[in-house]
């Protein structure tokens, strides 16, 4: 700090005493050291012989940063210009964080203190003046968050009056845009998601330049009258509007969205690993019919009437759970649909077990209904085997055959019912149950697997067998 140019300026300028100039620089000698540590520009002024308005004696500031570009030692501070100044000055107060603009056009604060002689007269003072660009900033930021966080208030209000779930909004980002679709709220979610996609803050931005190819806001709320997924920056993401009306004029709307990649990655991840279970069931049909085919080959090696028919019995079978899987490959595999499976099985019998000189009607009645694929195989088995009964024992010796297989759900339980119009056995049914290994079969799974119970019996000369089991069960839960 040169003190020459101090004792020059005091001599020229002011009306201090050698005392005063002495005074004033040894302050100038320590306020390097004082800029530097707390980062502020930091001036000496003495009073013009006017008393009015004051000279710039000395300057400080911190290394490579100031408010200034040129010094402006030797310069005039004029009251008008440095109120708190003069005011310091006049009065010996300190001012503390008077705000103002400096020659440079930035804002900043000021303290200003009084340099005081030993007679307690104020001889200079000691200016600090710091940045407050990013203060003012982030006041105006918190005035715009209030302003708008009333009006997002209003925004919130106006759609539970409407009758919009945006209690569903938790946990979602939320854009509000005004009329001309500038970007006047957002909470943190969707700050992040546009500063990461653009590469700049959100607020005041044009968000239907910014995000959507839409040129108009009635474009966008047409684009999100319902839910739209849009790919960001290789995210999933669903985005929805509402509308915001004020005495019937648009004046904004409020965009809702929330991340559903993970959602889509785990779709993903089920179908492919439902791709992979349809192609195991569709493998083990085939296996299924290879190993019915096989029987085949076994059964025509042999002339007993009875092995046939217990080889046929047995093939039958085999087929009528390969269909099962054959469904599965086809369709969902959570469940069955019970009345396509049963008509697959009265096809298949169809074909393999009516003569050409029969001529049978079989029909599949009633609703479809799903249920549980862990009662796919027992149904399929027991479906088959009650089918069988009624072409082996009841129509295959009749010209005219009938066979019905109604399904019915009744207050939550399932009852199948095959008719056939043969003839009454010979014997009552309870033995003809135990007669026959078809009959023991569906008494076994109806009553283990299925929970159920299983009849026979005659009405209006067609034989009737009913199967009735809960829908739900604790084995498999719709």
């Amino acid at each position: 700090m040169n003190c020459a140019t101090i004792r020059d300026l005091c001599i020229e300028y002011t009306n201090l005493t050698e005392e005063d100039i002495k005074i004033l620089e040894s302050m100038a000698l320590q306020i390097p050291n004082t800029a530097e540590m707390t980062g502020t520009d930091i001036f000496i002024d003495a009073p013009l012989k006017d008393g009015v308005d004051a000279v710039v004696l000395a300057w400080a500031y911190p290394k490579n940063r100031s408010l200034y570009r040129h010094s402006v030692v030797g310069e005039l501070a004029l009251a008008t210009s440095e109120p708190a100044v003069y005011r310091t000055l006049e009065t010996g107060e300190t001012c503390r964080d008077v705000r103002g603009v400096s020659q440079e056009g930035i804002p900043i604060a000021q303290t200003v203190v009084a340099i005081r002689n030993p007679a307690d007269g104020v001889i200079g003072t000691l200016i600090m003046e710091r940045d407050i660009s990013e203060e003012l900033r982030q006041e105006e930021q918190v005035e715009f968050l209030t302003q708008t966080a009333e009006r997002l208030s209003n925004t919130l209000m106006h759609l539970s009056m409407t009758g919009s779930q945006f209690e569903n909004w938790v946990g979602n980002g939320i854009f509000v845009l005004n009329k001309y679709s500038k970007i006047t709220y957002v909470n943190k979610k969707a700050a992040k998601i546009y500063q990461d996609f653009k590469g700049f803050e959100a607020l005041g931005q044009d968000f239907l330049f910014g995000m959507f190819n839409c040129s108009t806001l009635n474009e966008l709320l047409d684009t999100l009258q319902n839910p739209a997924e849009f790919c960001i920056l290789d995210k999933s993401y669903l985005f929805e509007a509402y509308p915001l009306v004020t005495y019937g004029d648009l004046s904004g709307c409020v965009i809702s969205f929330r991340d559903i990649t993970d959602l889509r990655e785990k779709e993903r991840e089920l179908s492919a690993k439902s791709t992979v279970i349809r192609e195991i069931h569709h493998r083990v049909k085939n296996n299924l019919q290879n190993v019915a085919a096989l029987l085949r080959l076994q059964m025509r090696r042999s002339d007993l009437d009875i092995v046939k028919a217990e080889f046929s019995a047995s093939i039958n079978r085999i087929i009528s759970i390969a269909m099962v899987h054959d469904v599965f490959a086809c369709q969902n595999c959570d469940s069955v649909d019970l009345r396509e499976l049963s008509q697959r099985i009265l096809s298949a019998l169809l074909e393999s077990s009516m003569s050409p000189e029969q001529s049978i009607k079989a029909h599949v009645n009633g609703q479809n209904l799903h249920l549980p694929s862990i009662k796919a195989v027992p149904l399929a088995l027991v479906i088959n085997e009650l089918l069988t009964n009624s072409f082996k024992h009841g129509v295959r010796l009749l010209d005219k055959g009938i066979i019905t297989l109604d399904i019915i759900e009744k207050k939550g339980q399932i009852h199948l019912t095959v008719r056939d119009n043969g003839p009454d056995p010979e014997v009552p049914f309870d033995k003809v149950k135990q007669r026959r290994l078809g009959l023991q079969i569906v008494d076994s799974l109806v009553g283990e697997q299925l929970g159920g119970e299983f009849r026979m019996e005659r009405i209006d000369g067609m034989t009737v067998v009913t199967v009735s089991f809960p829908k739900h069960s604790s084995e498999g839960q719709l």
